[in-house]
């Protein structure tokens, strides 16, 4: 029963990818609304955008570096020192700013929760939720990493990309 479900399943996706086809980036319109919102929103502004999925975090990385955004990097539970990107993205916060050269620094930070706890990251006053967490605390976790004591901004600003057909 089970390779008869699993070849269903493989005949489904199989319909899906020969329906849709390739993935082309360029379609991707919430891809491009954050790159809205990174270079025209906030094109000044450190910006820390949350993600789920260690491959959503290299998709993003890699399409955003590809559209010319500096000082930007990804942060997964997979990176060699998250805790390092994260100096480099929040020096002063972090009482890093003798050992972060400006050159160095990081204006965007795309990490997963690797970075939602036990961080300060409150040099930034932008967070973005590209997706939606399965608990939805994280949310407030991960804008606890920026506002919190030590916050130099009058305002912080969350923004979080929902489904295009709602939340359940």
């Amino acid at each position: 029963a089970l390779a008869k479900h699993l070849q269903e399943d493989a005949n489904a996706l199989m319909g899906i990818l020969h329906c849709c086809g390739e993935w082309d980036p360029k379609e991707d319109a919430k891809l491009l609304e954050l790159y809205n919102l990174v270079t025209h929103r906030y094109p000044d502004t450190k910006v820390l955008i949350f993600t789920q999925f260690a491959d959503t975090v290299r998709y993003l990385e890699g399409q955003l570096k590809n559209r010319k955004v500096a000082a930007l990097a990804g942060a997964t539970g997979d990176s060699p020192d998250p805790t390092g990107l994260a100096w480099r993205f929040s020096p002063v916060s972090n009482e890093k700013r003798e050992q972060v050269m400006p050159q160095d620094e990081l204006r965007v930070l795309v990490a997963t929760d690797v970075l939602s706890e036990g961080q300060n990251l409150q040099d930034c006053c932008v967070v973005v939720n590209y997706d939606l967490p399965w608990a939805i605390s994280r949310l407030i976790q991960r804008a606890g990493r920026v506002d919190r004591i030590g916050q130099q901004a009058q305002n912080i600003y969350s923004h979080t990309f929902l489904p295009a057909h709602g939340v359940e």
